[in-house]
């Protein structure tokens, strides 16, 4: 039998860069394609050429303790190297938000770990937060956190939403900073960026239904220049919606809303969940809190007269939501399905993101599990800290 040859002296470092493109279209974990580049240069240099023909890689699953795993097959890589004097971080989609200690902020790459300070925004939260949360802190040992449950960022601004009823916009430059709250009957359930604009999902508590803010933010400084307002329509009594209840059960629901940008439409997510099951499912139990999810878009946006309709397929798109990032991927996962996780960000108590955690098919209703089984228990027992679970969407690098 022939001797194997060397990488480095035999023919796999000469496969063409099309067939390496192939290979690569059937790599949908960013943690496989990263290693794949690393096998040779040539490699590295044909997988750079196909990067611009790649669909997105598959996010990552933040755990508590910094580490992360991939999808599908549940496998747990590096601990992000999140400095000591982090007291809190929010995720932005591809990064990571850092809250330090002395008050400072600064914006981290996880593929890379690179930071980069932000020390405009030190001024613009420092007053936001000591003024109407006074209990609030950075402390390490404590680990106390700010009010903010999510930030976007944009190429022009990055926006931020605080416990429900303030959004603040902001190029991070000195005296750049714009403030916008809903009505007082109103608080917020999720801001998103579609087509250059900010959009701002709230809850009208008198009319019992959800209002769509589009705030025009200018391209030089943060103003918002414009707000619009898109009431939705309500729904009729006895509708497909409400005969999904049984009048005679005693389960009551909550409804938590992700606002969506898919591609060319703006999505709503509607998550029910059944509040008469305990909080900490066994995850060997097959039973989820979360029971069914609906989907509407946003239509006639640019006439100032939109309204909602109910949606049944993602056009072979998948979504990932979350309270903190929600994201949508045209490839790489499983069509027509809603990825989710345990939310425990409002709650403010780190939890177990996979006791209610699945993919929901928009096709047949059923929900099957984030990840193997065998994965989640392994990970659990040894990932144990602080942050709250999210997802991260990796750039390629």
């Amino acid at each position: 039998m022939a001797a194997q040859r060397p990488c480095n002296g035999g023919s796999w470092p000469d496969l063409p860069s099309e067939l390496l493109g192939l290979v690569l279209l059937r790599l949908p974990s960013h943690g496989d394609r990263v290693r794949l580049r690393a096998v040779c240069r040539p490699w590295r240099s044909s997988a750079r050429l196909e990067r611009k023909l790649l669909p997105p890689p598959l996010p990552w699953l933040f755990l508590p303790d910094g580490a992360f795993l991939t999808l599908p097959d549940g496998a747990a890589h590096r601990r992000l190297a999140i400095p000591g004097d982090v007291a809190h971080l929010v995720p932005t989609g591809s990064g990571l938000l850092l809250a330090h200690n002395d008050g400072m902020f600064s914006l981290m790459n996880p593929s890379s770990s690179a930071t980069t300070p932000l020390p405009d925004l030190a001024a613009v939260f420092h007053g936001e937060i000591k003024c109407k949360y006074p209990d609030t802190a950075f402390q390490l040992g404590q680990r106390r956190i700010t009010p903010i449950i999510k930030a976007v960022v944009s190429e022009h601004f990055i926006a931020f939403y605080f416990n429900s009823s303030k959004v603040i916009i902001t190029s991070g430059q000195p005296h750049t900073v714009v403030k916008w709250s809903p009505p007082d009957s109103s608080y917020i359930l999720d801001i998103a960026l579609f087509q250059g604009k900010l959009y701002c999902l709230t809850f009208d508590i008198e009319n019992c239904q959800e209002e769509l803010y589009i705030l025009e933010v200018g391209d030089e400084e943060p103003m918002v220049s414009d707000v619009k307002c898109i009431h939705s329509t309500p729904r009729d009594v006895g509708d497909e919606d409400e005969a999904w209840f049984n009048p005679h059960s005693t389960d009551r629901y909550t409804v938590h809303r992700y606002l969506v940008a898919d591609g060319g439409r703006l999505l709503m997510v509607a998550r029910w969940i059944n509040l008469n099951l305990p909080l900490m499912l066994p995850r060997d139990s097959s039973i989820k809190r979360t029971r069914r999810f609906e989907v509407f878009e946003a239509v006639d946006l640019s006439s100032g007269h939109g309204r909602w309709i109910k949606v049944d397929t993602l056009m072979g798109h998948s979504l990932f939501v979350s309270e903190s990032c929600s994201e949508s991927l045209t490839a790489g996962a499983e069509e027509d399905c809603i990825y989710f996780m345990n939310d425990g960000i409002t709650n403010r108590i780190p939890k177990d993101p996979f006791s209610d955690s699945g993919m929901y098919n928009m096709r047949d209703g059923m929900i099957a599990p984030l990840m193997p089984e065998t994965a989640v228990t392994e990970h659990l027992a040894a990932h144990d800290g602080p942050w709250f679970s999210t997802w991260l969407f990796p750039t390629e690098t």
